[in-house]
């Protein structure tokens, strides 16, 4: 017996010795796999991303300062307005701020925490009504837990992505509402335009219906040519006020991006002469569809996906041994005066290590939940690159295509204005019916209006064209 009780505790200390060193080891080499991000989804990232630092590849980069191209100084006060004024721009700067306050929130538990409690006390005693008592007390306490696997960094690290995070989407934010502005604000003019349009052709319809009118009572004319112009004229007026609700409207939803009440009315804006700007040539080398890594959308999607892998790490790593160090200091006397003696004071020091035995599996469903949610955001990020390619390739084909359209809409509107005003010269000659002239006049109607419509429909596909490339409008 003797012998066995001395051997006992040197065998269990080398034992236990041998059994925390494997445990150890387990635990670091299976700590340092912690991300869960592919090998194949870091390659299409659009950006070199280290822990600390952004970079961007700057060989090819995508049309900037694209709002300035449109040479529409109007736009710009618009832009500049929406981009002060804007509630979902304020409603962004918001969301920045509490991902950096989440930051710093996150930094902090890699730091001690420190904690006093003061507490004062007058007794008075229910056997002797004179006599009262003092108690005062002072406590201070300090607790540290030591990030062994680099848990706490883990969560710093995701709170610092999610904030970069942020950022970008609120970069993102503001270029889509500078291109929504450009956008309304073509939309107005294109409305205004049509507006304009239908108000000539009603001053024609109304000269030609008094033409016909006059050779109508000199017997020129018969009853029917006269009940056809005032058909077309009450059909155009009504079509001008439907366009006149269509352009209030498109000034409303300019409003709404601008912050301002949507009146439906801009009465310092001259709505008669609107027009819009030339498109600027594009270099060749600027439509490329790598330059999608330009856009802040992108690469909020890229950081979230680090984010959320960085999570992973927190969730695989709040399996192993956690240690803390606590630490305490404190005092009691009668005598306020009396608490910071150094002779009375008494502290402790505390080291703690925590290991989770059995939580009915949730530590490990919520690591396998985490790494759901990464492969969840690793599709996210593919599927918004890819949407992203698939839009600069479509806005290059639209490019090219509504180009060739107006060079063929514009001849067929010089051709139809031409054949309007001979329809009707022949008519006035009698060598046409006013049948024909009708005919005329509404190829040449349609033929503006399409001439206004593929204008606006070339500048909205130009701003498509920016955005998808990831150019910023400043």
């Amino acid at each position: 017996m003797l012998l066995f009780r001395d051997t006992l505790p040197s065998l269990w200390q080398s034992e236990l010795h041998k059994g925390l060193l494997c445990l150890f080891t387990l635990v670091i080499l299976t700590g340092c796999q912690t991300t869960a991000i592919e090998s194949s989804i870091e390659q299409q990232a659009p950006f070199a991303l280290t822990e600390d630092t952004l970079s961007t590849d700057e060989e090819s980069v995508p049309p900037t300062a694209w709002l300035a191209s449109f040479n529409d100084e109007q736009l710009k006060l618009w832009v500049e307005q929406a981009v002060t004024d804007n509630f979902t721009l304020t409603e962004a700067r918001a969301r920045v701020e509490a991902a950096r306050q989440q930051r710093i929130s996150s930094r902090s538990n890699l730091w001690p925490t420190f904690d006093l409690e003061l507490n004062q006390r007058r007794q008075k005693s229910n056997n002797d009504g004179s006599a009262y008592s003092n108690d005062s007390s002072i406590n201070v306490d300090i607790a540290w837990e030591v990030d062994l696997w680099g848990k706490l960094a883990n969560s710093r690290d995701a709170a610092e992505f999610r904030l970069q995070a942020e950022q970008s989407n609120y970069d993102a934010t503001k270029l889509s509402l500078s291109a929504q502005v450009a956008k309304a604000w073509f939309e107005l003019i294109s409305a205004n335009q049509l507006s304009n349009l239908l108000r000539e052709r009603i001053a024609n319809l109304t000269t030609n219906l008094e033409i016909i009118q006059s050779g109508y009572r000199q017997g020129i004319n018969n009853a029917l040519d006269v009940y056809l112009a005032q058909t077309d004229l009450a059909s155009e007026s009504n079509n001008l006020q439907q366009q006149i609700a269509l352009e209030k409207n498109a000034i409303r939803q300019l409003q709404l991006l601008l912050g301002n009440y949507p009146s439906g009315s801009l009465k310092a804006l001259d709505t008669k002469s609107l027009s819009f700007p030339a498109l600027a040539a594009l270099e060749a080398e600027q439509l490329v569809s790598n330059n999608v890594r330009h856009r802040p959308d992108i690469q909020a999607s890229y950081l979230e996906l680090l984010a959320s892998d960085k999570d992973l790490a927190v969730a695989h790593k709040n399996r192993f041994p956690s240690f803390r160090l606590t630490a305490s200091s404190g005092d009691t006397s009668d005598e306020l005066k009396n608490l910071l003696d150094s002779s009375s004071l008494a502290w402790n020091v505390f080291g703690g290590i925590s290991q989770p035995l059995f939580s009915g599996g949730r530590l490990k469903a919520l690591e396998q939940q985490q790494r759901a949610v990464v492969r969840q955001k690793e599709q996210q990020y593919l599927s918004a690159l890819h949407t992203a390619f698939n839009e600069v390739e479509q806005s290059l084909t639209n490019e090219s295509a509504l180009k060739q359209q107006l060079q063929s809409v514009q001849s067929a509107k010089n051709y139809a204005e031409a054949a309007e005003e001979l329809a009707f010269e022949e008519y006035r000659q009698g060598l046409q019916t006013y049948t024909a002239v009708l005919e005329a006049q509404r190829r040449a109607f349609g033929a503006q209006n399409t001439v206004v419509s593929i204008r606006n429909q070339l500048l909205q596909n130009r701003i498509n064209l920016y955005l998808a490339l990831g150019g910023d409008y400043q």
